[in-house]
């Protein structure tokens, strides 16, 4: 019967199956999706890929072509943005060529759950806070030298494209650890740059040392900025994610520095400087010394500040 349906008809029960999965995700799809409805309807269409003609509109079907939707609304120009110039998103396409053909082989005798989840991976979840420690310690700072088709990525891998840059990290551990959604990603992640990480990723709670010069308990995976304490010198900043002990787990890790003259070293608890597990005093203590020198105050500073994974801004829908 499906085969026989109108675009618009098609379009329609694609939106209603995407309501059962998660009823705010269906209506910002709508919203977001470019071109007329009757239209994108009719290129959801499963008719002679496969064994999907078998299906009709049962449930595995009619969730690969929810999935479709969602990359539609989401991996073209309309909506996913890239980092441009002083870490300004600008437009950008992550749509494959092949990429309505990678789909449905990948779903291709899938589970309706499976495809259910990877449609879920468009929203947002609030696990424990501890998640992204978990997520950061079994992701590590990735291994893909290429992004993946972005039409097959989900929270699933164990490795993404995050490369060697701090931030890049940590905005995959929060996908994979479920506190933002690959929405987010494609809007806030890929925008984000040293000059709008604090805005994007959010300016958190700033921290005090100790009277001793002790760094105060951080709960485990609450992501810690060091960052210059100055408008020019706030770019100069590090991201990484607390491991609860008085540790830190990052990547593209500053290995040392000079603070009141005198070298300051990082001693690496594990890795080093592209990944590794390192003090936060220590790192403290780098940021606050000459890396951070700000030429309009004359000085060097740094804010350390920590955020909790559930407040970083508009970690749902990216806007």
């Amino acid at each position: 019967m499906a085969k026989n349906w109108t675009g618009q008809q098609r379009y329609t029960d694609t939106l209603n199956y995407l309501t059962s999965v998660d009823v705010t995700l269906a209506g910002h799809v709508d919203q977001t999706v470019v071109g007329p409805k009757n239209t994108i309807g009719n290129g959801l269409s499963l008719a002679g890929h496969k064994m999907y003609a078998m299906f009709g509109d049962k449930a595995v079907g009619r969730a690969v072509r929810t999935l479709l939707l969602c990359h539609r609304a989401y991996l073209g120009l309309n909506w996913a943005k890239g980092t441009g110039a002083g870490g300004a998103g600008v437009p950008a396409d992550y749509r494959s060529p092949n990429g309505d053909t990678l789909t449905k082989d990948k779903y291709l005798g899938k589970p309706e759950a499976t495809v259910r989840e990877a449609i879920r991976a468009y929203v947002s979840l609030t696990p424990a806070t501890s998640a992204v420690a978990d997520a950061a310690e079994l992701v590590g700072n990735g291994t893909s030298p290429q992004p993946p088709p972005y039409e097959t990525l989900t929270r699933d891998p164990t490795n993404f494209p995050s490369g060697q840059v701090c931030f890049n990290c940590v905005y995959w551990w929060l996908f994979k650890s479920g506190f933002v959604s690959f929405r987010w990603i494609l809007r806030n992640g890929f925008a984000l740059g040293a000059e709008n990480a604090n805005r994007l990723l959010g300016n958190g709670t700033t921290i005090a040392r100790n009277p001793d010069g002790s760094v105060p308990p951080i709960p485990r995976g609450l992501v810690i900025n060091w960052r210059g304490d100055q408008p020019d010198s706030e770019g100069i900043c590090h991201w990484a994610v607390s491991l609860g002990d008085g540790n830190a787990i990052g990547a593209n890790n500053s290995p040392g520095g000079r603070l009141n003259g005198a070298d300051v070293m990082v001693n690496f608890v594990s890795g080093g400087s592209a990944f590794g597990v390192f003090s936060i005093r220590q790192m403290w203590d780098v940021y606050q010394g000459d890396k951070t020198m700000s030429r309009s105050a004359g000085r060097p500073g740094c804010i350390v500040a920590t955020i909790d994974p559930s407040t970083v801004p508009n970690r749902n829908t990216g806007l």
